[in-house]
């Protein structure tokens, strides 16, 4: 299993096929669980840069609440500060890592039906979600890279908004629709694309090309549909 997870990342055409052919969701549940435990170790490792992002988001989430008393946001951030620096982080950091982790399951899952439902649509046939599920869960492993190549950096220079694509333009405010959509386009987010559009291509016996003009047209959807929502949801808390 070990050599099918590098191989992946390392020459997916070749490796894909095997997938395909041979592996079931039992199988995908060892780059999941590759996943969870470094969303674990890379949480501890940031745990201080974690704390300093939620403390900033909160603070500024109260202090530009209209709806919020001026005498009652000095005590709601006195008790959210305890809650994230006080003796209490503990138990705060315990469910922070456990909601990184449970993210990844939670995030393939979802991918998997829309990428079904998508596959289904415009490359023909009846794929099912227990393929799409493990072609999935191995596709997601260049987030591995993600994690290796990210945290040190992240916590060499204390600061965890690091970019590996067009986010580092800076363009628009954090929040701001463009700002999201950009962030959004990033070197690993294709690579996972990518390697999703190998396996599907394979399972649904249609050109790489092809494939991956469906799964990119999906991934560019999802990033606008997700940039509105965030902008949408970010307006009732202004």
């Amino acid at each position: 299993m070990f050599g099918t997870i590098i191989n992946v990342i390392t020459a997916p055409s070749e490796t894909m096929g095997s997938i395909v052919n041979d592996f079931n969701w039992k199988q995908a549940l060892y780059p999941i669980a590759l996943l969870m435990t470094l969303a674990i170790i890379s949480g501890i490792i940031l745990s201080d840069q974690i704390a300093d992002i939620q403390w900033e988001q909160i603070e500024k989430s109260i202090s530009n609440n209209s709806n919020i008393p001026e005498e009652q946001k000095e005590e709601i951030l006195s008790n959210q500060y305890d809650r994230i620096y006080g003796e209490s982080n503990s138990w705060a950091g315990m469910a922070t890592y456990f909601s990184m982790a449970i993210s990844w399951p939670i995030r393939i899952a979802f991918w998997t039906l829309f990428a079904m439902i998508t596959a289904n649509l415009f490359l023909g046939g009846g794929g099912s979600y227990g393929k799409v599920f493990t072609i999935t869960s191995f596709a997601y492993l260049p987030s591995v890279v993600e994690y290796i190549i990210k945290t040190p950096v992240q916590y060499i220079s204390d600061n965890i908004m690091i970019y590996t694509g067009l986010g580092v333009l800076g363009v628009g405010e954090q929040g701001e629709f463009l700002n999201s959509f950009l962030n959004g386009i990033d070197l690993f987010a294709f690579w996972r694309v990518f390697i999703m559009a190998i396996g599907l291509s394979m399972l649904y016996n249609k050109t790489t090309k092809t494939s991956i003009t469906v799964m990119t047209s999906l991934w560019l959807f999802g990033l606008i549909f997700f940039s509105g929502i965030g902008v949408f949801f970010a307006g009732f808390s202004n």
